[in-house]
């Protein structure tokens, strides 16, 4: 799994750019440079405070990263008991059925023997004509009631080996409801970690706004000063004749190239549990990354393209976007954002709000899937051991590279 919070690079660069143009000014501009330098010392101070708890934000992702790992554990382990559950109730049932079949043939025998009354048998045995006929007869009636007496024995072997299976059907179903209160408790657990971790990240990235726009305010009013004094010198060059010089822009920028290209949960967590076994349904391998977040956080377009609705059993509240180079499928939202179904929509839109519908409840993420047109030669292999599943790849390194 990996939680990669981004911080201040645009504050480091906001500081080079103020250095810069405080070393320039001259002595016209002394006010806005002693401001420009005092902000330059904010500046500092934000950038050692951002660090210190950087360093608390990720501890917290690092513990809540552990607790989805255990939490995947448990979900393997609950599939596995459901499993099981679902094969000793058909035991039971077979159970069950052969035990009344058995019930029933003595119940037959019990109502034959009713309706020949008890003084057929001795009638059978008193009609012998010979002692060789008697003994005959005497084994006839003996096996009868030998019969009786098995089709007993046999009843009580079938009780015993019906609460044989009620038992383990309970033992099992006790396990069922112990794993489930300990998958409660780690979700619990993550959503902690990770309301506090985004409590954090909101506060630092509140402060890191406002040093940027008192830092923004100084290098306009700076710019502005910087232009009235080069509009008066130019003016005083062409009033004695001088040329006029037209300073020119600066062109910048920065991106990540790749398949995605926005993070789609960015404030959640996740790990390779690409191929993992799962029961919902019947018994199949897990299709993607399960990105585990607090409930509500939004879910962005991983690249340019066109979103559909696909709501189902398993996924709950689902969509896809389908682009350039494929197509990907989140799944268990709590809602759409309003208006992107069936539209086309641009990189890092937001489309919808993690949530636990479907075979999810409380477990709060979204289930991201990647499903490249061409599949690459030699693909990432899972924890799992899987690198296909159907279409999709396993989307682990592809969110590492944006996330």
């Amino acid at each position: 799994m990996t939680a990669r919070p981004t911080f201040p690079r645009a504050v480091a660069g906001a500081v080079a750019a103020i250095l810069s143009l405080a070393l320039a000014m001259s002595p016209v501009f002394a006010d806005t440079a002693s401001k420009l330098g005092n902000a330059k010392d904010d500046l500092h101070a934000l950038e050692r405070q951002i660090a210190a708890e950087q360093s608390q934000i990720a501890t917290l992702r690092s513990q809540a990263l552990n607790l989805a790992t255990q939490l995947d554990t448990v979900q393997t382990k609950q599939a596995q008991t459901q499993a099981k559950i679902v094969n000793l109730q058909q035991q039971v049932r077979d159970a069950t059925n052969e035990m009344d079949a058995t019930q029933a043939q003595l119940n037959q025998r019990a109502w034959v023997a009713y309706e020949q009354g008890i003084g057929s048998n001795l009638e059978f045995i008193l009609g012998s004509t010979s002692l060789e006929d008697l003994n005959l007869r005497l084994q006839i009636v003996d096996n009868a009631s030998q019969g009786d007496r098995d089709l007993i024995d046999q009843i009580q072997e079938q009780k015993l080996k019906l609460q044989a299976r009620k038992n383990d059907l309970g033992g099992l179903e006790a396990d069922l409801l112990a794993q489930g209160k300990d998958l409660t408790k780690k979700n619990d657990a993550i959503q902690a970690k990770l309301t506090e971790a985004d409590a954090i990240q909101t506060q630092l990235n509140a402060d890191q706004a406002a040093a940027q726009r008192k830092v923004d305010g100084l290098k306009q009013k700076l710019a502005a000063e910087e232009a009235a004094a080069e509009a008066a010198r130019l003016a005083a060059l062409a009033a004695k004749g001088g040329q006029t010089i037209h300073p020119g822009g600066e062109q910048g920028g920065n991106w990540v190239p790749g398949m995605i290209q926005v993070c789609p949960t960015p404030s959640g967590v996740y790990g390779d549990d690409f191929g993992a076994p799962r029961y919902s349904g019947g018994f199949h391998p897990h299709a993607g990354n399960d990105i585990v977040a607090p409930k509500g956080a939004p879910i962005f377009a991983p690249f340019a393209g066109t979103v559909e609705d696909s709501t189902n059993t398993l996924g709950g509240l689902a969509l896809k976007v389908y682009g350039a180079n494929g197509w990907s499928y989140m799944a268990h939202m709590s809602g759409f954002a309003s208006g992107v179904v069936g539209k086309n929509v641009a990189a890092g839109t937001i489309i919808g709000f993690v949530g636990d519908t479907g075979d999810a409840p409380g477990i709060y993420h979204d289930h991201f899937e990647w499903h490249p047109n061409v599949i690459p030669k030699n693909p990432w292999v899972s924890y799992y051991g899987y690198s296909v599943v159907g279409t999709a790849v396993d989307p682990y390194p592809y969110l590492n590279a944006v996330c």
